[in-house]
């Protein structure tokens, strides 16, 4: 019984870290405008994280992907960047598109009436030789039908 009780607790500890609320340098004035991101297509992020993370993470047994549609607020520190991104939900999966293939070129339209939803992304600088820069995402929300930004 003690040992359903531990296994219980650290489950839940282990996922509450993996669907918990994303990290953050804060917010307020350390946001900056998007285009003081000097050198970054933000836009490119935002379908980098599509491909590698929420499609994957959070939309793996939808019909749907979803794909950016705006970069609502964006900042870096160093070579790391964090942005807040607007997602919705594309039809091209039915269309024989891959989680791996989706792109502005072949997954370009959100579907009528789609859901929508805030991203957080977290890029940090390759480190210690890995190559690439590691990215992360998490769903910071819904949003509601009709909301604008």
């Amino acid at each position: 019984m003690l040992r359903l009780v531990v296994l219980s607790v650290l489950f839940c500890a282990a996922a509450a870290q993996f669907f918990g609320p994303p990290p953050s340098w804060g917010s307020g004035s350390s946001w900056r405008d998007v285009s003081n991101l000097r050198g970054v297509d933000e836009m490119e992020v935002a379908w980098r994280a599509a491909r590698e993370e929420i499609n994957d993470k959070y939309y793996g047994r939808s019909r749907y992907f979803m794909i950016p549609v705006q970069v609502i607020r964006a900042h870096r520190r160093g070579r790391d960047i964090e942005l807040e991104v607007l997602y919705g939900e594309s039809e091209c999966r039915s269309r024989g598109v891959g989680a791996r293939q989706i792109s502005d070129r072949t997954c370009a339209d959100v579907r009528r009436g789609a859901d929508r939803a805030i991203y957080r992304i977290i890029v940090e600088e390759a480190r210690r030789g890995r190559g690439k820069p590691d990215i992360e995402a998490w769903k910071v929300r819904d949003v509601r039908p009709g909301e604008r930004f």
